[in-house]
C-alpha cells in the first residue's frame, strides 16, 4: 500500500475517533453535570527516502493526540428538590465510591434507607470531615446554604466537601460525570470562592446544535476521504493494467 492510502486511512481513523466523541456528547446532552469532550489531533511527520533531497517533502499522517475536557459551567435549572444542588464556580463534590473517592459536578442527591445523602447510584456524598451526612428519620426539612452547610430543623449536620484541582485536564473521566484525580495533580479542600445553589442542578454543557453540525461535517469529511481512497485505488489499478498491456 502506498503513502496516499496510509495517510487517508490515518485521517479516517481520526474521524472515527471524533465521531465517537461527538456521539457520546450528544447522548449526554441531557445528563446533569456532564462535561463535553473534544478530540485533539496533530500532524505526524514521517521522513521517507523519497523525501530526501532538494524539492522533496515528507509525509504527514493524522495522529490522535488526546482528548480535551471542556469544564465550562452549564446552565442552572431549578427543580424544587431540596437535595438537588449546583456548584457556581470551579469546584467538585467529593463522593465516596467502592473504587475510592471520586469527584463530580452532578448534584442530584437522595436519601438512602439509612438516611445518608447519596447519589442516584447510591454513592455517598462526603462532608468536610470525610464522613457521610445522616438525616434522622423524623427530620423533614433539609436546607443547604451557599457555603455548603447542610441543616435540618434540628440544626447543622455538616458542610459539603467541595474540592478544586490545580489542573482539571489531569482529571480522569470515570463514566459519564465522575472524575478521578491523577498523581501529581494537587487537590484543594474547603473552596471559598464558590457558591452552592439548592434546588437547582447544573445542566450538561453540550450545545446540541453545535454537536450536530460537527457530526454532519465529520460524516462529509469521511465520505470525501473514502472517495479519495477509491479514486486512488482505481488509478493504481488502471496503471497496472496499462503496464500489463504494454509488457
Amino acid at each position: 500500500m502506498d503513502n496516499t492510502k496510509y495517510v487517508a486511512l490515518s485521517r479516517q481513523m481520526g474521524l472515527w475517533k471524533q465521531m465517537d466523541i461527538v456521539s457520546n456528547n450528544m447522548a449526554n446532552m441531557n445528563t446533569s453535570g456532564y462535561k463535553q469532550d473534544e478530540a485533539i489531533f496533530s500532524s505526524y511527520l514521517v521522513q521517507t527516502q523519497n523525501a530526501i533531497g532538494f524539492g522533496k517533502t515528507p509525509v504527514y499522517f493524522t495522529q490522535d493526540f488526546g482528548t480535551f475536557k471542556d469544564f465550562a459551567e452549564g446552565a442552572f435549572q431549578e427543580t424544587g428538590n431540596p437535595l438537588d444542588v449546583a456548584i457556581q464556580g470551579d469546584a467538585f463534590f467529593a463522593i465516596e465510591t467502592p473504587q475510592g473517592e471520586r469527584y463530580t459536578r452532578k448534584g442530584q442527591f437522595a436519601l438512602d434507607y439509612e438516611g445518608k445523602i447519596v447519589t442516584k447510584e447510591g454513592d455517598i456524598l462526603l462532608s468536610q470531615n470525610n464522613e457521610p451526612f445522616f438525616v434522622a428519620p423524623g427530620e423533614k426539612e433539609i436546607s443547604i446554604s451557599e457555603s455548603g452547610d447542610v441543616s435540618t430543623e434540628n440544626g447543622v449536620i455538616g458542610r459539603i466537601k467541595l474540592v478544586k484541582f490545580a489542573d482539571n485536564q489531569k482529571l480522569s473521566k470515570i463514566g459519564g460525570t465522575m472524575f478521578a484525580n491523577t498523581d501529581g495533580n494537587t487537590m484543594f479542600n474547603g473552596v471559598e470562592d464558590v457558591r452552592v445553589k439548592q434546588r437547582m442542578v447544573e445542566k450538561s454543557n453540550v450545545e446540541p446544535i453545535v454537536e450536530m453540525s460537527k457530526m454532519i461535517k465529520l460524516q462529509r469529511s469521511y465520505e470525501y476521504v473514502q472517495q479519495m481512497i477509491d479514486e486512488e485505488h482505481e488509478r493504481v489499478s488502471n496503471t497496472i493494467s496499462t503496464y500489463a498491456q504494454l509488457a
